[in-house]
């Protein structure tokens, strides 16, 4: 579908060619990103900080700022230390720099990483770019992990393994399983990188993520993520051990060689993170939201998979109907994006996803229109069908 030329938003609700539509896409899931408070703090931060640092933080770039959010950063998360990227996707490639580096200065291949199938196309790009030996394994599946592991454990022996996995699928709203995926890795040089773009501030009862919400604490965990979803800020970020953060900051060219994310931002992302935990109540909201739309949704014959993800795909019996569906909706003011991003159920499918800041009445709204314009578009000799 072609991009939409957005005028103004709000939180739940874009404005397009004039017109105020309730939003159900994106991934600003706190609403954090239009939060008065963090808003705020980007106007406080300018009045000492200017909009860029102009220079990459191991030269002249290094602001209060960025090393006060690290550390801020880690101690939510529950981890050692941690290291800004320029945003999430630069995150990966940083990472898998460092992992590689050692290997790298010996002129030997970094070691194995092993992916799920449908991970985020910055991890490929990321262990490609960095000469790792790549092996995939089946979606969510762990038992074709161990399978992928050992088989090359027996081809190469005393080879790092490195695992990576979205923690939530962005384009599914699947969740990894974590812990199934832990006791697929040997116990010794071996690490599970822990993509959590979408888990961050989403899941676990205090929003740090996937591992809060599997309840894991294992020195083998690498998290990666950007803070611009459930953070509602910008950037990327690594946390982990002291020792690989340090690696990364000495051996990641892209961390070295690129300006840092803007000191007025990471300002902002420091009292979003205060936020979140002064108002627990914004992630109660978004789980209350997340239950009720699933609920309403298998009610319509459009039983999406059933996880804690606030994001939701479906697909219908084409892409016909599939696009008048969207047409309906947005003639009733209800915007749910049709996609084709990489890895979703189908070459086009709806991603529908709440936030926190969508009201029961946006809600009762969005149902109303949906089920109305789904009965519309209906084919007789057709029910819909969705992916899982």
């Amino acid at each position: 579908m072609p991009r939409i030329p957005i005028q103004a938003n709000t939180a739940s609700t874009i404005t397009v060619d004039g017109r105020e539509l309730i939003a159900f896409g994106g991934c600003n899931y706190l609403g954090l990103g239009h939060h008065p408070d963090v808003k705020n703090a980007i106007v406080r931060a300018m009045g000492f900080l200017g909009v860029t640092t102009s220079a990459s933080r191991e030269t002249s770039g290094n602001t209060l700022e960025h090393e006060y959010l690290e550390s801020e950063l880690a101690g939510f998360l529950g981890m050692q230390a941690a290291i800004l990227m320029p945003e999430g996707y630069t995150a990966n490639l940083a990472l898998a720099q460092a992992l590689g580096s050692p290997a790298a200065a010996r002129g030997d291949d970094p070691g194995i990483a092993v992916i799920d199938e449908k991970s985020h196309r910055s991890i490929r790009n990321a262990v490609e770019a960095a000469g790792f030996v790549i092996a995939d394994y089946e979606h969510l599946n762990a038992a074709d992990a161990l399978r992928a592991i050992r088989q090359h454990i027996a081809a190469r022996p005393g080879r790092r393994i490195c695992l990576w996995t979205d923690g939530i699928f962005a384009a599914d709203g699947s969740i990894a399983p974590l812990p199934e995926l832990l006791a697929a890795l040997p116990a010794f040089n071996s690490a599970i990188i822990v993509d959590d773009c979408h888990g961050f501030c989403v899941l676990g009862a205090r929003g740090r993520g996937a591992c809060e919400h599997f309840n894991l604490r294992d020195p083998r965990i690498i998290w990666t993520s950007t803070l611009a979803k459930g953070l509602g800020c910008y950037g990327g970020a690594i946390a982990g051990s002291r020792e690989l953060i340090d690696l990364v900051r000495f051996e990641a060219g892209i961390y070295k060689g690129t300006t840092p994310v803007p000191p007025i931002l990471a300002h902002a992302a420091r009292e979003a993170l205060r936020i979140i935990d002064r108002e627990p109540h914004l992630i109660q909201r978004l789980e209350a939201n997340i239950r009720r739309i699933r609920r309403s949704l298998a009610a319509m014959g459009l039983p999406v998979i059933d996880t804690p993800s606030p994001v939701m795909t479906f697909v219908l019996d084409s892409p016909a109907r599939m696009r008048a569906l969207y047409d309906h909706l947005l003639s009733g003011g209800v915007f749910i994006p049709l996609i084709d991003y990489p890895n979703g159920p189908a070459p086009l499918y709806f991603r529908l996803s709440v936030c926190a800041m969508h009201t029961p009445a946006q809600i009762d709204y969005l149902l109303r229109v949906l089920e109305s314009s789904l009965a519309r578009t209906a084919s007789p000799a057709c029910a819909p069908r969705v992916a899982g």
